[in-house]
């Protein structure tokens, strides 16, 4: 390999895990689960893998969000202990997610046609207070955090007309246009238990 293939080589390298960061900063999550705030600089497989380690983890040492933005996914689902508006522990939920369906290809950015998307199950005691609170405020709305009027980019309900902030020294980074990335397809509340299991219940001391 010649020193110019070289040089191209590296740029190419660069410039692709330029872009696995600005993806980190948009989830505040690494492609291997790896949480930003603790692998700042690049991928951790290891860390992604731990699921002890890779949620046991607080943001007292990011306040400005110049390692994992206030606006990643990740710190919008969960701010943890960021300074906000409101009381974090009111409106922590249980959430799991899985995805299904191919990745999209490398360098293809249209829609090809395959089935692919996230599945997303949370419990809750209290819907208005856990998942519609998050959903409406914390995804939709970024005032809680400072963001003013930015919403998640991942899920909120942008139009094409949205920024995502990216703090960092000397001068801050933002990406405008920000359009939807996620449809939704389709949602139901579940009662747990059910109502039959709670007729049951009620039924024992009968």
């Amino acid at each position: 390999m010649t020193v110019k293939d070289t040089a191209k080589a590296q740029k190419v390298s660069e410039a692709f895990n330029s872009l696995l960061l600005l993806a980190a900063k948009i989830v505040g999550r690494w492609p291997s689960g790896a949480p930003l705030i603790l692998a700042p600089e690049r991928d951790d497989p290891d860390l992604g893998a731990d699921d002890q380690r890779n949620n046991d983890f607080v943001y007292a040492s990011d306040p400005r969000g110049t390692v994992c933005p206030h606006g990643a996914h990740a710190r919008r689902a969960n701010p943890r202990d960021s300074e906000i508006i409101g009381d974090v522990g009111l409106h922590r939920l249980i959430r799991r997610s899985t995805s299904y369906g191919p990745p999209l290809p490398a360098g293809i950015l249209d829609d090809d046609g395959a089935d692919r998307g996230i599945v997303f199950i949370a419990v809750n005691s209290h819907l208005d207070r856990q998942f519609e609170f998050v959903k409406s405020q914390w995804f939709n709305d970024g005032n809680f955090t400072g963001l003013d009027v930015e919403k998640d980019l991942l899920t909120g309900d942008n139009d094409g007309s949205g920024v995502f902030t990216i703090p960092r020294h000397p001068v801050r980074r933002r990406l405008h246009g920000v359009e939807r990335f996620v449809t939704t397809r389709g949602g139901e509340y579940f009662f747990l238990p059910s109502l039959s299991a709670l007729r049951w219940l009620a039924d024992l001391g009968a």
